[in-house]
């Protein structure tokens, strides 16, 4: 548990970061914090008062904050230290995976609540039925997102760990897949005695880790589900099985398991539905590594069968954009949802390389047209927005995605039809 009652937090607006400080407010500590969206760093920024300061891994050493804390002798945590310290003593459900963690983690909260456990909870994004990223709970369960960046999640030691996927990903730090299946084996080493692994059986890096973990581990899969659920995609049925099992492992009824996962309504930015611009329906989706948008793709074409869409993506960081490339391409090329518009590359602070940004979203739509698709490119956030006006009233549904702020247009687009 974090003792300190005054803190600050550089990089606050970060997802975890954010549900992390608002827990922490909701017991009662003071949090002030920053963040290069919002005012940007100064070591003005720190207050004189200071017993703790905490960091999102994207804030560099050198950071005039961190070097002001130094200067005063407050003690430093990254997010993961910081987190991994608030978990200790609680019993800790951790889901990891490239894809579908916060909807993972969203899905269990909603379970152990229906079920009367009462859990706190640190989501990756805001969770449609609460309005925040963050549920503080009176019991001692504790649920979060285990991010894999850097090895984070080797800061936690959980009761049970979910593993919803792996795939190549975060390539600036890891060296490859066996890179990153090796990082999620030691994970499963920070599993308590008698805890769980709940392991995708579909996956076959995962089943890896699983059969090389020695204690109890439980599998599920997506073509067992027969929930129906309110949020689409072969992968959302892949996350309501990991969350069933979990709640099975703690020993929840069937009937509440089918009622909190039939009943979930989703997070924001996961397909989610914002409004109209028009008659047109404008979807908001967090997709930014070639699995997800895949899944994304394969979603959409289900539900707008034979109606025209608009797929927009914005692809997250050129590191992962260069690396993944081919993927990146296959996954449009594949899907058949004909019209495409890229935005170029959101640039990620703290994370990106000059030996990078010889990839452009210009690529990938020259890449993309290639394989006989309605390709357009939009050289910046603005552009794309009025691309999207002049455009978007041709198609049933226009989807939106990225991990970026994309998101942005999506909101104006709604907003300017109201």
């Amino acid at each position: 548990m974090i003792s300190a009652k005054k803190i600050h937090i550089v990089g606050i607006s970060g997802a975890g970061v954010s549900a992390l400080a608002v827990l922490l407010r909701q017991q009662g500590a003071v949090v002030s914090g920053s963040d290069l969206e919002t005012g940007g760093h100064s070591a003005e920024n720190v207050p004189a008062d200071a017993e703790l300061l905490i960091y999102s891994n994207a804030v560099p050493e050198d950071n005039a904050e961190r070097a002001k804390a130094r200067e005063m002798g407050i003690r430093q945590l990254s997010y993961p230290e910081a987190l991994g310290e608030y978990s200790s003593g609680k019993k800790i459900i951790a889901v990891s995976g490239t894809n579908g963690k916060t909807t993972t983690t969203a899905m269990i909260a909603a379970i152990l609540t229906e079920a009367g456990l009462d859990p706190t909870v640190l989501v990756g994004s805001k969770v449609l039925a609460w309005g925040s990223n963050a549920r503080l709970g009176k019991s001692e369960y504790l649920v979060l997102e285990a991010d894999e960046y850097r090895r984070a999640f080797l800061n936690y030691n959980p009761d049970i760990v979910v593993v919803t996927n792996i795939a190549p990903d975060h390539l600036d730090y890891y060296k490859d897949l066996e890179d990153i299946k090796t990082a999620f084996f030691q994970f499963t080493q920070k599993i308590k005695p008698g805890g769980v692994l709940v392991y995708n059986v579909e996956d076959e890096s995962v089943s890896w880790v699983a059969q090389k973990y020695g204690g109890q581990a439980i599998g599920f899969a997506a073509s067992t589900t027969n929930y129906k659920l309110r949020v689409p995609g072969k992968y959302n049925k892949a996350n309501a099985q990991a969350a069933a099992a979990v709640a099975a492992v703690l020993g929840i009824g069937d009937e509440t398991i089918k009622y909190a996962l039939e009943s979930f309504a989703g997070t924001w930015r996961r397909f989610e539905r914002v409004g109209k611009f028009g008659e047109t329906e404008i979807i908001s989706d967090y997709a930014h590594h070639p699995d997800s948008v895949r899944g994304t793709l394969e979603a959409a074409a289900k539900i707008y069968d034979n109606k025209k869409v608009l797929m927009v993506f914005q692809p997250h960081q050129h590191n992962r954009t260069k690396n993944l490339f081919h993927e990146f391409v296959q996954a449009f090329c594949d899907s058949t949802v004909d019209d495409i518009l890229l935005a170029e590359i959101f640039e990620v602070a703290g994370r990106e390389e000059t030996a990078d940004r010889d990839v452009s979203s210009k690529d990938l739509q020259v890449a993309i047209a290639k394989c006989g698709k309605n390709a357009r490119y939009a050289k910046s956030l603005a552009d794309c927005e009025e691309q999207l006006r002049k455009i978007a009233k041709q198609y049933d549904a226009v989807i939106i995605m990225g991990a970026g702020d994309i998101y942005k247009v999506a909101d104006k687009l709604v907003t300017s039809n109201k």
